[in-house]
Parts: C-alpha cells; sequence; structure tokens
C-alpha cells in the first residue's frame, strides 16, 4: 500500500462497532418472537395471552368449586323440608282457584246431600273447617254420612267462596246422618267437643272469622238439652280452662246447604293436601294440649 492509500485509509471514519443486542427479557421464545414483530401482530398475541390466562384462573376457580362441593353435602334437612312443603303447599292452590272461580266443572256442583232413612237422625256441627271435621264423625261406628256445607245464613245456595268472605252469615259446618241404634246424639257431641278450640267464638285455628266460629246446631228439643248439659258439665270441669264461647242455636228450620263436590270426603281425596292444611293449621297440637291425645284421623 503506497503512502497516499496509507493517508486515505487513516482519514476515513471508523467503522461504529456492533453493540451485541440485549436479551430480550421475555423468557418464552414464542414471546421474544412476537417482540420483534409489528405491532399489529403484538396486540393480537397479547389477547390471546389474556385469554390463555383468563381461562386457567377460570379452571382454578372451577377445580375449588368442585373441591368444596365434594367436602359438603348437597341436599339439607331444610331443603328437604322446604321442598317437600312447596310440593304439598302448590295444590292448595288448584283448590284456591275452585274457590275463585278459575277453574270451573263437575267438581264445582254443590254436592247432594244424602237422603235420611226411617231409623237415622241428623247432627249438624261447625268446628271451623269443615275438612277437619269430617272423618272425625265418619269413621264412627254408626254414621253413614258426612256432608260438608254451610247453614245458618240468609242467602240461598250459597258457594264456598260467597261465605268465606263472611257476608252470607252462613257457617262452615258438616252435616251428620247416623243410625241412633247405633250410636247416640251424646257420642256425637263427645266427639265433637274433642275436635275444636271451644273458648273462641271469632273462628277456629288459622281460619278467622264469624263464619268458621263453633256451633252447635240442634235439630230439635231433644239435641239442644243433650248440647246444653254437655257445655255446662264441661264448664264445671274447667276441662279448656276458660269460658267455653260455643253457641247452641235453634237450627230446627233452617236450610243446610251442601257445599262443593270437591270439598266432599277431602281428607280421602286429596290426603296429602289435607295433612299438610291440618299440620299448619295448629288444630291436633291443641287437642292434644287439652285433652291429652292425638287425632285419631
Amino acid at each position: 500500500m503506497n503512502e497516499r492509500a496509507i493517508r486515505a485509509h487513516r482519514a476515513a471514519p471508523a467503522a461504529p462497532s456492533r453493540t451485541p443486542r440485549r436479551a430480550l427479557p421475555h423468557t418464552s421464545p414464542r414471546m421474544r418472537a412476537v417482540a420483534r414483530a409489528p405491532a399489529a401482530l403484538v396486540a393480537r398475541e397479547r389477547r390471546a395471552t389474556i385469554r390463555s390466562n383468563r381461562a386457567r384462573r377460570d379452571a382454578r376457580v372451577d377445580a375449588t368449586n368442585e373441591r368444596e362441593n365434594a367436602t359438603s353435602s348437597p341436599i339439607t334437612r331444610r331443603g328437604i323440608i322446604n321442598a317437600a312443603s312447596l310440593a304439598l303447599a302448590a295444590p292448595l292452590a288448584i283448590d284456591a282457584a275452585h274457590d275463585l272461580g278459575f277453574i270451573t266443572g263437575d267438581e264445582d256442583l254443590p254436592a247432594d246431600l244424602p237422603a235420611v232413612g226411617a231409623n237415622e237422625a241428623v247432627a249438624v256441627f261447625a268446628g271451623g273447617c269443615f275438612w277437619c271435621m269430617t272423618a272425625p264423625f265418619e269413621t264412627l261406628d254408626g254414621v253413614r254420612a258426612v256432608t260438608s256445607g254451610f247453614i245458618g245464613g240468609d242467602v240461598a245456595r250459597p258457594r264456598y267462596r260467597d261465605v268465606g268472605s263472611g257476608k252470607t252469615g252462613h257457617v262452615e259446618s258438616v252435616r251428620v246422618v247416623y243410625d241412633a241404634a247405633k250410636t247416640s246424639y251424646e257420642k256425637l257431641l263427645s266427639v265433637y267437643w274433642r275436635q275444636i278450640d271451644a273458648t273462641r267464638d271469632d273462628g277456629q285455628f288459622v281460619d278467622a272469622g264469624k263464619q268458621y266460629r263453633p256451633v252447635i246446631w240442634a235439630m230439635d228439643d231433644a239435641q239442644k238439652r243433650a248440647a246444653e248439659k254437655s257445655k255446662e258439665e264441661l264448664e264445671r270441669a274447667n276441662v279448656f280452662g276458660a269460658p267455653i264461647k260455643v253457641e247452641v242455636v235453634d237450627a230446627s228450620g233452617m236450610t243446610f246447604w251442601p257445599a262443593e263436590r270437591y270439598h266432599q270426603d277431602y281428607y280421602l281425596k286429596n290426603p296429602n293436601r289435607y295433612r299438610f292444611y291440618r299440620a299448619v293449621s295448629g288444630r291436633d297440637e291443641y287437642i292434644a294440649s287439652v285433652w291429652g291425645i292425638e287425632r285419631s284421623s
């Protein structure tokens, strides 16, 4: 190299030293590639990463829930009770629909009133809900028929929803047709007193209103005397712990109106609904507290 070439070489600027690229902080090779990619690709990859992280988080939450469910009972006693209550209470809405006239049919027609034979007699009692007053009499030897219905009002052919309003003057009652040779009116009275709260005249148990008050409807003078005598005996014995408010009414000139067919023998037609209603009414607890016995039906 001649002297002129040497001087030219020395005058040329030195080539810049190549600084080694600093290692990217990402540990994943895929992410290092993303760091060198265009901005659109970077954004797309970031969204994919976010979705992946969310998926892992959701998987952890699901696993935790599964462990917790595995260590706890999925069915509780309260849950069973609530479900059973709903299952039994819901059908009562069907009866309410009948009562309100939303459902109509043959069952909504008044029941036929059983005829009375030559050797038979009639007794009529009111003790609150007539569903609960049917079985105690119907299961007695000598009783042929028990009909749920209404008496004491001033409206002909009343319907259940009308009586329930308290505006007709009627009282929910049961009409008992019995063979006087096999059972007596006094026996019927004994059964009657054991079904009611005799200290109330404004309803019975959960059913409030004069249309549910307890009444003994005497069909003749003999029944009236027997009813008043039994009432006096119970008052002297202070069986109920308070004055007896049950009326004894001369009903010899009154008309007993049968209720709709779906109310008849309710405890037989709808046993589950009947037991549910009876259980929540408090009737059986009261009977046991006064008489020390459980109901028979």
